[in-house]
């Protein structure tokens, strides 16, 4: 039987269902096409149709591609694809020229590419994917991470007993502050969980004299880097007068250094203090022999990485100078040193851009590193640090076949160390020895290893998003649902939750299980899960997606409901941006006698999204505020926000600010306008402003746009990635009370105006903004600051381009 094609109007020709398939998996359907065929009463999306038949998936990785010989029909195709696809959207949207041009250039690439980390490697393949080694006396991150706890308890635990000038009033929650930090890296050990550590240290620094040993870990949990440096600076001051040793003030030195970066003027007089004080360390017990991992792992992997490579020299000479006991430290850190110092001679330009010396420069240091690491293997093979080392000084001077070698020698002394994994995983894509079939080869090998007791099994997500990143897919494209992938990601779920060590985390297992599952299009795999659940997964695996998940389980539960066929073609419509007709659809569903209580509810939910959608469409104004206080439109996810009668939006800071936004999608171009008015500060600072994209307080695929007064910036506009330092700002007088602002992303370039004072024009953000295809987020939300606030925003009204 053959199928009719149209798109947009046009009539793209007649097909068979093998050739519908066959376009569409090679790209040049996109899915969203409706069809038609004999006995079919009415147009259906494509991709419901080859649903109905065989479950659709995109192709394998292909199995032989000729060496230096690229697939031209693949290429070729993928061109003619994306002709095609450009000019109907040039057509249909009116999109500019260079846009245009833009999305040409980036099909071929994309073809090219495809067809390049293809290229078969099967000695790649064959190594990736041998069995995990380990033996009976192979350690494991846990065990490692027993061992941190105990040299922390030694630093910190032991030196506030022993030697803290300990205040009656405040004792009991310094020392169950103390014991939640030295706990907070061992799973099952934590105390007192993240947010309520930063809330304890804002507690515990208030206190006027209060010990430097706790302002120093005061400083280490605050979520304000302002606040971190003045605490550190406090008990830096406090330090001489005390009986503490000599590791606190050196940590806190280095910390302090580390925040206030290359360009301070006070960060080369604090690493020379802080050389000083390594020296009293070896020498006053603060360190000894037994704690020499986890001094290494600090100055390679850890906080103190920045101090060692500005420093390399000067801290090898003094862990030399402190004797034989330390012979396995020095030679490690002099390893990393020569590691650091082969690149810093090659130089970072491409390889056929690199002079003669500096390829002699860049051996020669690889050799001596190789030298030094070797030894230190030798002197404790059971310590993995070392080897993995030597997987790095492989990369770059021998190949695959030794990368394997150490990484086996490294996985025996500790069998999930997690820079071995992700250095191996490095070492086999494309650009280097390997393939992605080798990636995603070495993955299963963990998966095969069957160690659910360790995080070895999991690794096969780690190398399955790597695979996903050298494809160049966009946020929210997954690759789980192909053939050659979801067998072993079930396998790695199921087998997780069938752990009996894994008993205490199941629930987490279960719910990323189910947002997999989800992705992969394997909706009754995702709906046996939320039913384990109960339906309600655990929130924080559901984060770190970069992908609004909080309707997953409604629209999980309404597509394998009684109406799920129905659903389908909804959600097709609607993810191809097809607003007028998903919105028809979930109206003549409303209604439905079919339709189960979720499946009801998921049905409201997306009548109310995708009106103000439609209206968004048809470039109309929409409010950007929240019609109530449990708005199911909208996301809460911290400080206290209140709608007052009069339609405003009242909003109480947290310890974190305040954050809270629409399900709404707006798209990548669009303007948000409105004000804020002070109504509460502690201290008369005050943040308001947007969020967009994805928000996450801990993520980074969304952007703030914030009116900030603080104590040590000023007045400020700020658009940043995240509420992060990576920000571009602009000094701007802002009101006590009542601040107005007007800003157009457009283009992925900022333009606002504060006050009616333009701050941006056209200013391109530091990082670009990457979230799935249209589905761009907008609210409400800014940083504390340590200020206690309350901000009511008014008129905030968004529009789309």
């Amino acid at each position: 039987m053959n199928y009719r094609v149209r798109k947009q109007g046009q009539d793209l020709g007649s097909f068979s269902l093998e050739e519908l398939r066959r376009r569409r998996e090679s790209g040049e359907f996109a899915g969203g096409e409706y069809v038609q065929g004999e006995g079919m009463t009415d147009w259906q999306p494509l991709d419901l149709v080859l649903q109905q038949g065989h479950r659709l998936t995109p192709p394998p990785l292909p199995s032989s591609i000729a060496r230096n010989e690229p697939n031209q029909a693949l290429i070729w195709g993928g061109i003619a694809a994306g002709i095609v696809l450009c000019l109907v959207i040039v057509i249909a949207a009116g999109v500019l020229i260079s846009k245009f041009q833009k999305t040409f250039t980036s099909t071929i690439n994309q073809a090219r590419r495809t067809s390049e980390l293809n290229e078969p490697n099967p000695e790649g393949v064959a190594l990736a994917g041998k069995p995990i080694l380990w033996n009976t006396n192979t350690q494991t991150y846990a065990d490692q991470q027993k061992r941190a706890t105990e040299f922390r308890i030694h630093e910190w635990l032991d030196g506030y007993e022993k030697r803290s000038e300990r205040n009656p009033e405040n004792d009991a929650e310094a020392d169950a502050f103390i014991r939640a930090y030295t706990a907070r890296d061992n799973s099952g050990l934590e105390t007192v969980s993240a947010p309520l550590l930063s809330d304890e240290s804002d507690k515990l620094a208030n206190v006027q004299d209060c010990d430097p040993l706790v302002l120093t870990l005061a400083a280490d949990q605050s979520l304000n880097q302002f606040d971190a440096m003045h605490r550190f600076d406090r008990a830096l001051l406090a330090y001489p007068g005390s009986k503490h040793k000599a590791y606190p003030r050196f940590y806190a030195m280095v910390r302090l250094a580390d925040l206030l970066g290359e360009r301070s003027d006070r960060t080369g007089e604090l690493e020379t203090s802080a050389l000083q004080m390594l020296k009293e360390c070896f020498a006053d017990g603060s360190f000894t022999p037994e704690y020499q991992q986890d001094i290494g792992e600090f100055f390679v992997y850890g906080w103190g990485k920045t101090f060692f490579g500005q420093n390399a020299a000067s801290v090898c000479s003094i862990v030399k100078e402190a004797g034989t006991n330390y012979q396995w430290l020095a030679l490690t850190l002099d390893g990393d040193r020569e590691i650091d110092a082969a690149w810093a001679a090659r130089g970072g330009g491409y390889a056929n851009e690199v002079t003669s010396d500096g390829w002699r420069g860049f051996h020669s240091h690889l050799s001596l590193a190789a030298g030094d690491l070797t030894s230190a293997w030798n002197l404790r093979p059971n310590w993995p640090l070392a080897p993995c080392l030597m997987m790095t000084v492989s990369l770059g001077d021998s190949g695959l076949d030794d990368m394997r070698t150490w990484f086996d020698r490294t996985t025996q002394a500790e069998i999930d160390y997690p820079k071995a994994w992700s250095e191996l995983r490095w070492g086999l894509r494309p650009r280097w020895y390997g393939s992605l079939q080798a990636m995603l080869a070495f993955g299963a090998a963990g998966v095969n290893s069957s160690r659910f007791d360790t995080d070895v099994p999991h690794n096969y997500l780690d190398c399955v998003q790597d695979v996903e990143t050298e494809l160049g897919l966009s946020a929210g494209q997954h690759i789980y649902d192909r053939p050659d992938v979801w067998p072993n990601l079930k396998r790695m779920y199921e087998g997780y939750i069938a752990a009996p060590s894994q008993e205490k985390d199941r629930d987490g297992w279960r719910t990323s299980y189910a947002v997999v599952a989800y992705f992969a299009r394997q909706y009754d795999t995702a709906r046996a899960q939320l039913e384990a659940l109960n339906w309600k997964p655990v929130e924080s695996k559901m984060e770190g997606w970069n992908f609004d998940l909080s309707m997953m389980p409604l629209e999980v539960a309404a597509r394998t409901g009684p109406l799920g066929n129905e659903i389908a073609v909804a959600e097709i419509e609607r993810n191809h941006d097809e607003i007028p007709a998903a919105l028809k659809k979930y109206t003549e569903l409303k209604d439905s006698p079919q339709a189960d209580e979720r499946t009801r509810e998921f049905i409201q939910r997306r009548l109310s999204e995708l009106s103000i959608e439609d209206r968004l469409q048809k470039r109309e104004w929409v409010s950007l505020l929240p019609a109530s206080d449990d708005d199911p439109n909208w996301i809460f996810s911290f400080g206290k926000a209140h709608v007052l009668s009069d339609g405003a939006l009242e909003v109480e800071s947290g310890p974190k600010g305040h954050m809270l936004f629409s399900r709404v999608r707006a798209g990548m171009d669009f303007e948000v306008r409105g004000q804020f008015e002070l109504v509460h500060s502690s201290n008369q600072n005050f943040q308001g402003g947007v969020v967009m994209g994805m928000p996450e307080f801990d993520g980074y695929g969304w952007y703030g746009f914030r009116l900030k007064r603080h104590g040590e910036e000023g007045d400020v506009v700020s658009f940043s990635s995240g509420w992060s330092r990576d920000q571009i700002t602009q000094h701007v007088v802002l009101n006590d009370v009542t601040n107005s602002f007007d800003m157009i992303f457009d283009n992925g370039k900022v333009t606002a105006s504060v006050n009616g004072v333009s701050v941006f024009d056209h200013a391109t953000p530091m990082e670009e903004l990457n979230v799935p295809d249209n589905s761009c987020l907008i609210g409400l939300g800014a940083f504390n600051d340590s200020a206690d606030t309350i901000i009511r925003y008014r008129n905030v009204q968004l529009r789309k381009f």
